[in-house]
């Protein structure tokens, strides 16, 4: 059984009492273990894909199955978005706490996961730091321990690096890689860059423009390998990506 099953997907919003698709007809795979990576042309759909995965939007219509069950059912899913949703109020360890109190764990296991993730993300000295005190990247490692120290089966992520430099996107990236090679985490992960795609994409998916559907799936043999950034393989699975895209936008 396929882990991320997507069949037939199709997503309508209602604007002025007119109905506006947005995903037509997706049809999507992805093995348990694996990452995923969603290209295309801005307002293809993409973060609408991500939301009902999500359980945030249940109006659709189609067949979508996270290891056998439906996303309102599945509780192993966790979302991590552009702007990092971090709450401004709550300093860095309450924030990667919030979860862990709403799943009601117990005081000295939430004690415990979160001093462990916080030193594996790196950032232990900055627990007592509020958002406005942090760098995006310092930003993007909480909102990405906020999620793992929930221990999620499968992690969705919604252009997590758009907002950082190239030094620090590609550190992320890097540290996203140890992280699934720790882990053997379920991945999907949204970006419009098209490097990013082939550093990190075990499975590279091309939407469309919208109405959004897949237009291509591509096996990527080079995805985690650290050497591979400026080789010829690495440049052409890029060049095939761009002629897509380009035909899209």
């Amino acid at each position: 059984m396929t882990y991320l099953d997507i069949q037939s997907l199709q997503v309508d919003f209602l604007q002025q009492n007119k109905s506006h698709n947005v995903l037509n007809d997706v049809n999507l795979q992805l093995p348990q273990g694996k990452i995923g990576v969603i290209i295309g042309p801005s307002g293809c759909g993409k973060s609408t894909l991500l939301n009902v995965l999500a359980n945030l939007n249940q109006e659709y219509r189609g067949r979508v199955s996270i290891n056998g069950q439906l996303p309102l059912e599945h509780i192993g899913t966790a979302l991590i978005l552009q702007d990092y949703g971090l709450l401004p109020w709550k300093n860095v360890w309450n924030n990667i706490q919030l979860g862990l109190e709403i799943r009601k764990i117990a005081k000295e296991e939430t004690k415990t996961r979160i001093e462990a993730i916080l030193k594996k993300m790196g950032i232990a000295d900055l627990k007592k730091r509020y958002p406005a005190q942090l760098s995006g990247g310092q930003k993007q490692r909480v909102a990405i321990a906020r999620s793992l120290v929930l221990e999620p089966e499968l992690l969705l992520m919604d252009e997590p690096f758009s907002s950082l430099d190239a030094l620090n996107r590609e550190e992320m990236q890097d540290i996203l890689m140890q992280i699934w090679q720790e882990t053997n985490l379920t991945i999907l992960l949204i970006t419009h860059s098209i490097e990013e795609a082939v550093f990190l994409g075990q499975k590279i998916f091309v939407m469309s423009a919208c109405p959004g559907t897949i237009i291509k799936t591509f096996d990527n043999q080079i995805a985690g390998d650290y050497s591979s950034r400026g080789k010829v393989e690495f440049l052409d699975m890029c060049n095939t990506l761009r002629s897509y895209l380009r035909k899209e936008s």
